[in-house]
């Protein structure tokens, strides 16, 4: 079914097409508004497309967002023209959740690619439940670093 949203926008509205779908078939390929993905008788994800490509509706909005059956957020991806990309220096391109909410894991990309943030923090980070680090992977264009590389990297101006 679509529907037509008028959302607040600045001091103007915004018009959006809603598509609620039960298969990813029946959204047209190029596609440009939002994706209501339900699973029975919840919402699995809602993603946001612009001609056909998943882009996110706001800066501070993921363009995908995918949700546990009790209606709790458990992961969400911000994309840029069909590519992953990390909308700030502060915020992680893919962030998943544990159940209570906190934050599981992060992943930064750069133009699809995974990397490091600019400040040098790791391309993957992931937590325990009790939010103690597991584990931290450094990558530069897409390609994991050895330690030896990292140490590199760290140290040129």
């Amino acid at each position: 079914m679509e529907l037509i949203d008028l959302v607040p926008n600045s001091m103007s509205f915004r018009v959006i097409t809603t598509l609620d779908i039960h298969a990813e078939a029946e959204i047209p390929t190029t596609f440009t508004g939002r994706v209501r993905r339900h699973d029975g008788d919840y919402i699995a994800y809602v993603a946001w497309y612009k001609d056909g490509q998943l882009n996110n509706p706001g800066r501070h909005h993921p363009a995908y967002r995918r949700f546990r059956p009790n209606g709790r957020l458990k992961y969400e991806l911000f994309y840029t023209h069909g590519l992953l990309h990390d909308p700030g220096a502060t915020t992680a391109a893919a962030r998943g959740f544990f159940a209570d909410g906190r934050v599981h894991y992060e992943e930064r990309y750069w133009a699809g690619k995974r990397s490091d943030g600019k400040d040098g923090t790791p391309a993957i980070r992931k937590w325990r439940s009790d939010g103690t680090i597991r584990h931290e992977l450094h990558y530069k264009d897409g390609h994991r670093l050895s330690d030896d590389q990292v140490s590199m990297v760290r140290r040129m101006p």
